[in-house]
């Protein structure tokens, strides 16, 4: 029988991140993890944008989150042996007032690190047309599959991973250890992402799912310099591929790809390119969006050896290093106090 301090059920983008830094500070774990259950992970983009649009805000937190999550990257590409994150801005075609706006935040200084520069000619070719074109930086991507994939690999040749169901019907919130599949535990981390549905004891998350659909296209006459984003993003995968997405859709949550969800994709594609491309793969999933839009960490109210860490959302690739690294100094430390906005006491 394995003896370990904590047991983290999921390994998705959550689950991974956190076993890292559990794995960094030398904490024992095991995890365990369902072939069953789809990853949105495996799904998402796992593109980073450090700025919002809609109003030309910065995303929360972004001054903080982007260089835990570069120096993170960069840390795990070592360990894993492959290049896994790309940074690459973004360009985004302007309206005339949206490039007021643009060349307004430029001039000032919690902006001039993230918006590069705002131009009257597009960068780039066949593309289109716009009153301006602004650049953002500190931008880019993680290729989530194959990091999701790597790690998998690496946690079973470190004997830290089992594949099995968790089930709940089995489980005694109360007990001093927690036996599950050979495994006993004296703390369990739920890292379950839109499975949190399912989960009992923390029914009380106001989780808002929602499903997402995205779109693998062939364009070898598309420029891949930029990630584009107008209507829809257009991320360079290489070898002239793009994932295109994405959608929104809170009433299907179904993990099928839909005609509605491409057609979507592609009609807002059309207003943005000026090539021919080809459609080679098709896929959804669900992410595991939360009411307030942050993520949520921390130890249930009632039991005090089950914790979450969850509700990543759209913007998990820059929120998970900096979050899982909180998630550990808290497991760790019985005096640290997570931060009012992401405590999951705040929906009790």
């Amino acid at each position: 029988m394995k003896k370990v301090e904590l047991l983290v059920v999921g390994q998705g983008l959550a689950g991974t991140m956190l076993a890292f830094e559990m794995l960094k500070k030398g904490l024992s774990f095991h995890i365990i993890s369902s072939s069953e259950k789809s990853k949105a992970s495996l799904v998402a983009a796992g593109m980073v944008n450090p700025l919002v649009f809609k109003r030309l805000t910065k995303s929360w937190l972004a001054d903080k989150l982007v260089p835990v999550m570069k120096e993170s990257y960069q840390n795990l590409e070592n360990v894993l042996g492959e290049c896994l994150f790309f940074e690459k801005d973004i360009l985004k075609p302007l309206s005339a007032q949206e490039k007021q706006l643009w060349q307004e935040r430029k001039s000032l200084p919690e902006f001039s690190s993230f918006i590069r520069e705002i131009t009257d000619v597009a960068p780039v070719e066949n593309i289109s047309d716009a009153a301006g074109f602004g650049i953002v930086t500190h931008a880019g991507y993680l290729n989530l599959v194959k990091f999701l994939k790597l790690s998998e690999h690496y946690f079973r040749s470190e004997s830290l991973l089992t594949e099995m169901d968790f089930l709940f019907q089995k489980f005694e919130p109360q007990c001093s250890n927690f036996e599950v599949g050979g495994v006993v535990a004296e703390k369990i981390v739920f890292c379950e992402g839109a499975y949190l549905r399912q989960n009992p004891f923390f029914d009380f998350v106001k989780l808002k799912p929602v499903k997402g659909e995205v779109l693998q296209i062939f364009a070898p006459e598309l420029s891949e310099k930029y990630i584009l984003n107008k209507g829809v993003f257009v991320l360079p995968v290489g070898h002239h591929r793009f994932k295109v997405g994405s959608t929104y859709e809170w009433q299907d949550l179904t993990e099928k790809p839909t005609q509605k969800g491409k057609k979507s994709i592609a009609e807002r594609l059309d207003n943005l390119i000026r090539v021919d491309y080809t459609v080679e793969n098709h896929w959804a999933g669900i992410r595991p969006a939360i009411a307030d839009r942050r993520p949520v960490l921390g130890e249930h109210p009632n039991y005090s050896k089950l914790f979450i860490f969850n509700g990543l959302g759209t913007k998990g690739v820059m929120l998970a290093p900096f979050f899982a690294k909180e998630m550990v100094r808290y497991l760790c430390s019985e005096n640290y106090q997570l931060s009012e906005e992401v405590r999951v006491t705040r929906f009790v």
